[in-house]
């Protein structure tokens, strides 16, 4: 057995050892998310990007098991089956990067507006809905969707997630009350921008992994065959 055979080995078994946690850790985050999705404002644009990440987080935390006993028992069957599922995964993590590239068009933008305008008047949502958007409103220090404190229906409603206690912010005065002037679909366009950034770079992070853990598990492939010939 060479030296760069053995470190071949060892550095696949490492890198496979981190592919299985790094499954369980993306499988843990984007099914948390789901869970929560009006606390993430995770629009229907995004949810097959996240549920694609659900499964990248499972098939990940798979592969990095096959990769490390083949690794490890030098098993070309597992190693091969590894390379088949990395190149899968490659070719899926590519779609979860067109995705999100595609919520940061124009078109996209759109729609999730005028899925937002079927909300008004707020007032008349659910309970909990009402509930999560008022977080929303405290964290983005805005109010409203569109038309501010007039998207809740009218002033006696205008809930007191509204009221505003940041002076440095862009306010109003409402019958006696001081509140954000600011629509919340501004902060909703801001964090839709930087849901799109995550998803490319896990994306791209994750396929430079996949690309690397390809080569090591080709070129293990290879030098067990060449050793089997040599026996042979």
């Amino acid at each position: 057995m060479t030296v760069s055979k053995i470190i071949i080995k060892y550095l696949l078994f490492i890198f496979n050892l981190v592919f299985f946690v790094g499954g369980i850790t993306l499988l843990g985050l984007s099914t948390h998310a789901l869970k929560n999705r009006e606390d993430y404002q995770i629009t229907d644009e995004l949810l097959p990007a996240v549920n694609m990440l659900i499964i990248i987080g499972a098939v990940t935390l798979i592969l990095g098991f096959l990769g490390c006993c083949g690794a490890i028992r030098e098993n070309r069957c597992l190693l091969a089956l590894f390379f088949k599922g990395l190149l899968s995964m490659f070719l899926m993590l590519l779609a979860v990067g067109v995705l999100g590239a595609i919520s940061r068009t124009t078109a996209a933008q759109e729609q999730v507006k005028k899925h937002m305008k079927l909300m008004l008047p707020l007032s008349e949502q659910p309970k909990e809905v009402q509930v999560s958007f008022q977080n929303v409103e405290r964290s983005g220090f805005c109010c409203g969707l569109f038309e501010g404190h007039l998207d809740w229906g009218n002033s006696t409603v205008v809930p007191n997630s509204c009221n505003c206690t940041d002076s440095s912010r862009n306010c109003t005065v409402l019958d006696e009350r001081e509140i954000y002037a600011t629509p919340c679909m501004r902060h909703f366009m801001t964090w839709m921008d930087r849901m799109s950034d995550s998803l490319m770079g896990t994306a791209f992070a994750f396929g430079v992994l996949m690309i690397l853990g390809m080569v090591f598990s080709l070129v293990l492939c290879c030098q067990i065959g060449s050793r089997k010939k040599s026996i042979i």
